[in-house]
Order: C-alpha cells, then sequence, then structure tokens
C-alpha cells in the first residue's frame, strides 16, 4: 500500500512538476477550448523554464505518492503567486488516474493553510467557463464567483472565483 505526502517542491522534483501538467492539461483543456488551446498551454506554461520559478521560490506543493518499496512518484502539483496583490492559485492538477482520490482536496487544504498563516485575506483562482468538474470541486470548498474575463479567439471565458480566508483556522 502506498502513502501520500503534501510537502514543498524541491529542485529535484521540477521535471515531475512539468510532467503532471503536461499530463493533465490535454485531458481537461482539450474537450473545452480545442487543441490549440492545450498547444498553446503547454508551449507556454508547462515548460522546465516557465516552472523553473514556481519550484526554487517555494511557491509550489507536490503530492508525493510513496510506495512501499519507497518509490516516489509526484501525481499532483498547487502552485500559488501574486497578482496585483491578491495571492493567486495559478496551478492545481492531479495526473488522471488519481484523480477522484481526494488528492486535490489535500493540496488545496495545505494552500489554505499556507495562506492563512502568511496573513493572506483570500485566495483567487480563474478556471475556464465550461470546466464543470472545477466549478464543482472550487464551489464544494468555499469558492465564490467573483467575475468572467473575456478570453476571445473561441477560448471559454475565464471565471475568476474567490475564497475569504478571514474566517478560516491556523
Amino acid at each position: 500500500m502506498s502513502e501520500l505526502r503534501i510537502r514543498r517542491a524541491v529542485p529535484d522534483d521540477l521535471d515531475a512538476v512539468v510532467e503532471v501538467g503536461r499530463t493533465t492539461w490535454p485531458a481537461t483543456y482539450g474537450p473545452i477550448a480545442g487543441d490549440d488551446y492545450v498547444t498553446m498551454g503547454l508551449a507556454k506554461w508547462w515548460t522546465r523554464e516557465e516552472t523553473l520559478p514556481l519550484v526554487y521560490s517555494g511557491r509550489t506543493t507536490v503530492a508525493e505518492e510513496v510506495g512501499e518499496s519507497g518509490e516516489r512518484h509526484i501525481v499532483g502539483i498547487a502552485s500559488t503567486g501574486l497578482l496585483k496583490g491578491h495571492l493567486v492559485l495559478f496551478r492545481l492538477y492531479v495526473l488522471p488516474d488519481h484523480q477522484g482520490q481526494g488528492i486535490g482536496q489535500l493540496l488545496l487544504e495545505d494552500v489554505v493553510a499556507q495562506a492563512t498563516l502568511a496573513g493572506h485575506p483570500d485566495i483567487r483562482l480563474s478556471y475556464l467557463d465550461g470546466n464543470e468538474g472545477a466549478a464543482r470541486f472550487y464551489a464544494a470548498a468555499g469558492f465564490t464567483e467573483l467575475h468572467r474575463e473575456h478570453s476571445g479567439h473561441g477560448i471559454p471565458d475565464s471565471v475568476w472565483v474567490v475564497r475569504e480566508l478571514s474566517q478560516e483556522t491556523s
């Protein structure tokens, strides 16, 4: 039986973090926004160069599965950053064959705990309109819609949501 650990990413995790994104993006966004959007996103956001600062800055959390014989596999990731003075959850992805096991919830709980500890008043994020799985997941986690941004070029709108942290306990 394997054990799941939630921890900060370290430099040695870089390739595994990128691989989670490169594996989840086609399944997540292909049906919603099309193959061209997926190709653009992989080239723009899921490269070693783009992911390196997120890992080295300590802003990326990983879900690591540790097998009985000690083998380790990164099965999910979450990355945060600041945008216009607000903490934003830019990435939260779990490998498709590990979804539905509560890993995303554990990653999100860790992000909330860290944000609360750091004194952030809220967490924001966006997902593409039509991503019903994300809509349900974040609504169940206490996020409410802030606004929508028109993406254009046939890409669904971005739905921005927020979770207030002022009521959270650390």
